[in-house]
């Protein structure tokens, strides 16, 4: 055994510039923004530095801790394996056979262990490993790594990243000034399994000659970089957790079970928490054993206590490394305008926590334990519990997870990508390509299709009522949007309202466009979203694009109302006093249509559930308070019933208020309380969408009066 932190403390802090500044640069070698002092803040958060050195060097400092160096042996490459029930037998390169209770590889990601234990596994029970395992190892980018004599411009302790379209570098300063570089590129086309390409020293020769003119910095060109090259390889990038790291005796652990893009560094501390993580599950059987021999049943325990624990966190560290790599080459629009224009707005403490946050939730051996470290983050062991991710239910509204076991149900979803009511119903996983909007698009697609393909028929008539009736606020915030006096300033004062009120026309250009903005923008997603399709993709897509409607109905307007001034060459002018506002007759039109439409969605969906034996308003508009476990869609359904009446319920008296407020203003007689009476049975009668229209309807009039007197003309 030896002490990780003694060695830090020794030699690796010791003899090791820490990494102190990262300077991130466009394809000229000109920085895009750059942050210096990382090396404090690192020590203040965790205790400890980042630091960067050859991994031959820390091996060697890791073996000369080591008390009994008889049990390490090399050149002892793993051939085949054999077992019992009793024991595994190893043979190896050198024909030595050595035997024992378990086999751990940490080969890498073209592991002889894991391939023997397919093999086994095969043989043996047919399924435990999945068939498309071996095929299933994705690769999008190669790389070459290096190790360069010093370099001017690149000091010890500094880490320069390159951005470049579909290409990157990274090159630090570490001890005695040596660079330890890597370039980065993407393939033309992801591979799998025996399609990824192999490199020869040829390949890479002819690529790094093509890359000599590149700009590290303004002044350093990757030539200069190559000229003082000690060594470098050139490898394709696998990127991959397997499914199963074990079998009966046999596990794999590091890049054998878990291969990462190595730009995040990731990988080599991945493999050391698998190891803690097994010799504490290790340890814990020993102590219960009496210095009896560990059974089988025993070893598969310790096997899969393992993989459940460092399989979850192993895929987290394996997609935050890829979308990195996304990043730093520019990969959409989207990562060069955060790349750009998003990161020089960032300071030093948010990319420390970038580099940092998974650190925390780290494992670690339970002995020895470490000596105290000063540090603001604790790590999760020192803890009163164990923290744990939200997972996809961080989604879903709090209150109804445990009654309605929406966690379990959801949980189920996004693993299998089926759904209950339907097995032969795909989960689609993939829609933009960016993993933050992809996963909150599957979490919603797994949410909207029980109604939608109206799987829950409860469920899927409030969603249909819900969404349907949401583009009269849409449209009544949209030209509340677009009038003059809104883009001045808050209304908060009664002389400011009296002096706005006259300022309450919509440019025509917007009166005249809104209502087509409403129908396209909107209307169009949401009936093409409730259309039933046969196509699993094609519904899902579909709802994923009326996710975003909302906001297409202010873009479109916009765009029209640019185009109408365009053609109709509008110029603006005062208007006279005893001309009538021109956007009045439109905006009416528009509450006409918009209300027109909830009414007759109110009508449809009132008589689907009066014609519908199995549904009634009781079973779509009251939650079900009884015992017993619910479904998904019930429990579906009590969550969008939760925001249907507190929407509800918020619009009534946000419509009251209206019209309190045009009464406060003397621009109408209306009692307060009969208004409140007739727009509660309005959305009995007509339905709460119909009745905002009406309401705005009736407000837009009212601002649209001059004259209220009754007088001689």
């Amino acid at each position: 055994m030896f002490s990780i932190q003694a060695v830090r403390r020794r030699f690796l802090i010791a003899k090791c510039p820490p990494l102190d500044s990262f300077h991130f640069r466009d394809r000229t070698g000109k920085v895009i923004s750059e942050f210096r002092g990382m090396h404090k803040s690192m020590l203040e958060r965790h205790g400890y530095p980042i630091t960067f050195l050859d991994r031959q060097t820390v091996l060697q400092v890791l073996y000369e801790n080591i008390k009994d160096k008889t049990k390490v042996l090399t050149s002892k490459r793993v051939e085949r394996d054999d077992f019992s029930d009793n024991e595994v037998v190893v043979t190896t390169s050198d024909r030595s056979l050595y035997r024992g209770d378990m086999l751990i590889g940490a080969d890498g990601i073209h592991s002889s262990v894991r391939g023997e234990m397919w093999r086994i596994a095969n043989e043996m029970s047919p399924g435990w490993i999945p068939a498309e395992e071996k095929s299933a190892v994705p690769c999008d980018y190669g790389f070459v790594f290096g190790i360069s004599n010093p370099c001017e411009g690149i000091e010890p302790g500094a880490s320069n990243s390159v951005f470049r379209k579909h290409e990157s570098y990274i090159v630090n300063g570490g001890p005695a000034g040596r660079l330890y570089w890597f370039y980065f590129f993407k393939l033309a086309q992801r591979a799998y399994g025996d399609k990824i390409p192999f490199y020869t020293k040829e390949d890479e020769t002819k690529l790094l000659r093509q890359r000599e003119n590149d700009n590290i910095t303004p002044t350093l060109k990757f030539k200069d970089v190559l000229d003082k090259k000690i060594a470098s390889v050139m490898v394709p990038l696998q990127e991959y957790v397997f499914k199963q790291w074990h079998y009966k005796r046999l596990m794999t652990i590091g890049d054998a079970a878990h291969k990462f893009h190595p730009i995040a560094g990731h990988g080599g501390n991945a493999c050391i928490e698998s190891a803690a993580v097994l010799v504490n599950s290790l340890c814990s059987i020993l102590a219960n054993s009496k210095g009896a021999r560990s059974t089988l049943q025993q070893i598969e325990h310790i096997f899969a206590t393992t993989q459940a624990t460092r399989q979850e966190r192993a895929t987290v560290m394996k997609e935050h490394s890829h979308e990195q790599q996304r990043s730093e080459l520019l990969d959409t629009p989207f990562h060069e305008f955060s790349a750009f224009y998003l990161l020089p707005m960032a300071d030093a403490e948010d990319v420390t926590f970038h580099f940092s946050r998974n650190m925390p939730l780290a494992e670690k051996l339970n002995s020895p334990k470490l000596s105290s470290v000063p540090r603001l983050v604790p790590y999760k062991d020192e803890l009163l519990s164990i923290p744990y991710p939200r997972g996809s239910t961080g989604f879903v509204h709090y209150g109804g997870v445990g009654r309605y076991e929406l966690g379990d149900h959801f949980k189920t979803i996004l693993t299998t990508g089926k759904f209950s009511y339907d097995p032969n119903f795909p989960l689609k996983l993939d829609y933009l390509g960016l993993k933050i909007v992809d996963d909150y698009l599957v979490f919603l697609a797994a949410a909207y299709m029980p109604g939608l393909k109206n799987w829950d028929r409860s469920f899927g008539t409030l969603q249909m009522y819900f969404l349907g009736m949401l583009i009269q606020p849409i449209t009544v915030w949209s030209v509340e949007a677009y009038r003059k006096r809104d883009a001045l300033t808050p209304v908060t004062m009664i002389t400011i309202w009296l002096m706005l009120v006259q300022w309450a026309e919509v440019p025509i250009q917007f009166a005249k466009t809104l209502i087509w903005a409403a129908m396209i923008g909107y209307v169009l997603p949401t009936i093409l979203m409730f259309i039933p399709w046969k196509d699993p993709n094609l519904v899902q897509n579909f709802e994923a694009l009326w996710h975003f409607s909302p906001m297409f109905v202010p873009i479109l307007c916009s765009l029209f109302g640019y185009l109408y001034v365009k053609r109709q060459n509008l110029v603006s002018v005062s208007r006279e006093a005893k001309e009538p506002f021109p956007d009045v007759p439109h905006l009416q039109t528009l509450y006409i249509v918009t209300g027109a439409l909830g009414l007759a969605l109110h009508v449809y969906c009132v008589t689907i559930i009066l014609t519908t034996p199995d549904i009634g308003l009781v079973s779509i508009f009251w939650p079900d308070f009884s015992p017993q476990p619910k479904a998904l869609g019930e429990g579906l359904r009590a969550l969008f019933m939760a925001d249907f009446w507190g929407f509800e319920f918020a619009t009534y008296v946000w419509l009251c208020m209206v019209v309190w407020d045009v009464k406060r203003m003397g621009r109408t007689t209306v009692g307060i309380g009969k208004a409140c009476a007739l727009i509660a049975l309005g959305a009995l009668i007509i339905g709460p969408g119909a009745t905002m229209s009406t309401v705005w309807y009736c407000r837009e009039s009212a601002l649209a009066k001059t004259s209220f007197a009754h007088g001689l003309i």
